[in-house]
């Protein structure tokens, strides 16, 4: 049996619409807060048409901020890097915006008008992007206690939600001129800081798997560096320190691979090599063993950019580096992923596709040179129509 409601209007101090109506029950419910008519009168529909169907449930009191917090906790299968930039978005953008809202009265402009607002505060567009699709996994996403596993919301308040168009900035790697300066730079002030940059520049291992090498992945007779583990981030355990270092699986399950390696890198890992233990990390630290992430961008990299004169240039530059000399020398886009560890070959041409040489005047050639074929053979039709077969190929000449 269908229940009935009614919209009420805004009265006095109250500026925003409200719903009544009876549930399943036969109680009096009420909702408040909706901006406009029409959201409210959308609501109301909603409400009713689930009452009808039997799929009813009193809305829940859950804040977003307190579900978002929940959710947070109940994730226990991500990287503490990922943790970390899930938890940045939902401290400084979600909660400031939605935070008071229950989660069961989430709708469409509640995101609409946090989204503005982002806008508004001038917060890059890919940083949107990147908060409205973690909400929207938070809510009806696949994992994880979701608003909609736990009962809190029926429908996905994201959706039609318009985003700013994000802007690409294609990746210019350091020349090779300047990358000689930053490893001419790293052997001035010696120190650990020489070879991990070498090692960097001449295998285009990311940081964390640079400090997370030891000397048991490499493979001495077939010159090959095996990545097999990182350096990851995690909940600290000593109840004083929110985070911790600690030596875990890489990035991703590509990232498990083999990087050939050049006869002067295995040189210089044979030189560090010397003296120390087969298990032991090649650049060892004071931190579990190897250095810590964050020492090495302040005590490390951060002179060596400063005396190489290069300001801004990170270490994962060196990554970038790495796969344009590979691109430049000829290498196969299949060899280039292999070497870098992506996901996919679309990864690969995704990011460095505008390296590849060659690829667009070889194509316009041949264009070129089909509809000039096409051109002659038009010609020769028009000219003489009887010395052209069926299929369009010129008849041998019999008249002798």
């Amino acid at each position: 049996m269908s229940q009935g409601g009614h919209i009420v209007k805004p009265t006095g101090a109250r500026k925003r619409w409200a719903i009544m109506y009876r549930d399943m029950e036969g109680k009096l419910r009420w909702e408040g807060k909706f901006r406009t008519k029409s959201n409210a009168q959308a609501r109301l529909r909603e409400v009713l048409n689930e009452i009808d169907k039997g799929t009813y449930t009193r809305p829940s009191s859950v804040t977003f901020e307190q579900f978002a917090r929940e959710w947070l906790l109940g994730r226990r299968q991500i990287r503490g890097s990922t943790e970390a930039a899930y938890s940045s978005l939902i401290e400084n953008q979600l909660i400031p915006r939605l935070g008071a809202i229950k989660v069961s009265r989430l709708r469409f402009e509640h995101i609409d008008a946090a989204v503005s607002g982002m806008i508004e505060d001038e917060l890059a567009s890919k940083t949107i992007h990147n908060a409205v699709m973690l909400l929207r996994s938070m809510l009806a996403g696949r994992n994880g206690p979701t608003a909609f596993r736990r009962g809190l919301a029926f429908a996905d308040s994201t959706l039609g939600v318009k985003l700013p168009p994000i802007e690409y900035c294609q990746i210019v790697p350091p020349t090779p001129e300047q990358t000689w300066a930053l490893i001419n730079a790293a052997r001035q002030i010696g120190g650990v800081g020489y070879p991990i940059v070498y090692l960097g520049a001449f295998c285009g291992v990311r940081r964390s798997e640079a400090l997370g090498l030891r000397f048991v992945d490499i493979r001495w007779f077939d010159s090959e560096i095996r990545i097999q583990n990182a350096i990851s981030k995690r909940h600290s355990q000593d109840g004083i320190h929110k985070w911790e270092w600690y030596l875990g699986p890489p990035k991703s399950r590509k990232s498990l691979r083999g990087i050939s390696a050049t006869e002067s890198v295995m040189r210089l890992l044979a030189d560090l090599k010397a003296g120390n233990a087969e298990s032991g990390f090649v650049f060892p630290g004071d931190c579990h063993g190897f250095i810590d992430p964050d020492r090495f961008e302040t005590d490390i990299w951060r002179p060596i950019v400063d005396r190489a004169e290069l300001s801004g240039t990170r270490f994962h530059d060196l990554r970038h580096f790495f796969v344009s000399q590979l691109i430049a020398n000829g290498e196969t886009a299949a060899y280039v992923r292999d070497q870098m560890g992506h996901s996919s070959i679309h990864v690969t041409f995704d990011t460095y596709g505008h390296l590849f040489p060659g690829r667009g005047k070889e194509a316009s050639a041949r264009f070129e040179k089909s509809m000039d074929a096409a051109r002659r053979k038009s010609e020769a039709v028009v000219s003489n129509p009887l010395a052209i077969d069926s299929d369009g190929v010129r008849k041998p000449d019999t008249s002798n």
